[in-house]
């Protein structure tokens, strides 16, 4: 094994083992612990070590088909992860009626594309669509908190460092997963490092959205006619 194989090794490994940070900062959490957020991410903190973890252990033992339902799967379970954490964050029932109904459709679509098409290197596909979503939702939950006189310093409420990370995440990603089926072996290893830098740093700001979660446990939007929005952040 070469020193960039090691590297790559290394960096991935990272990666898998910063998702351990979010069920251990539930320590810290107290009386929090049992809450639908913290539990949230708890969930997709395990979820997401152990996969990347024992995915590259059996890497080598796992049919191509196998893959592509492992990668459909993934995709799945991250979506239904941020979009379940936006709409515990949104008051607006509407917009959560908009976020059950995007995401029943994107579900049905990913039984359609398993079924019918073959994945190469990934599900370049319905992570496009995951990213669009859930960018729409990040888009719900600033809109719904402009709207909303509050006292409340945005950069105060967990979820805005949960759309933080996700906006790193997704930003630093995205056009690598959607082009990665035409590139060379070179260059996916090569352009595959700056995802798990930008999936690292969305770990960390997961984990702080923990602290300002517990920190501010009442820090939901609310409606105040002598105030307005602290959009700043100064």
């Amino acid at each position: 094994m070469d020193k960039i194989q090691i590297i790559e090794e290394l960096f991935y490994y990272i990666v898998a083992f910063s998702y351990l940070i979010l069920p251990s900062i539930l320590f810290f959490l107290k009386n929090k612990k049992k809450e639908s957020f913290p539990i949230t991410l708890l969930v997709y903190g395990l979820i997401c070590f152990i996969f990347l973890f024992f995915y590259k252990y059996y890497e080598n033992d796992i049919t191509r088909t196998t893959k592509q339902y492992l990668f459909s799967v993934y995709t799945f379970f991250e979506y239904a992860a941020f979009a379940f954490i936006f709409w515990l964050s949104i008051r607006s029932k509407k917009l959560k009626r908009l976020i059950v109904i995007f995401s029943v459709s994107f579900f049905v679509f990913l039984i359609i594309y398993i079924t019918t098409s073959k994945i190469q290197r990934l599900d370049s596909v319905p992570i496009g669509i995951e990213t669009i979503l859930i960018l729409i939702y990040v888009f719900f939950f600033f809109y719904e908190f402009s709207r909303n006189m509050t006292s409340t310093y945005i950069y105060n409420h967990y979820c805005f460092w949960i759309a933080v990370g996700v906006l790193i995440y997704l930003g630093g990603s995205l056009f690598f997963y959607l082009s990665i089926n035409q590139l060379s072996t070179e260059e996916v290893n090569l352009f595959g490092n700056f995802t798990f830098l930008a999936e690292v740093i969305k770990n960390i700001l997961f984990a702080l959205s923990l602290f300002m979660y517990a920190r501010n446990s009442h820090n939901k939007p609310e409606n105040k006619s002598d105030s307005v929005p602290f959009l700043d952040m100064i």
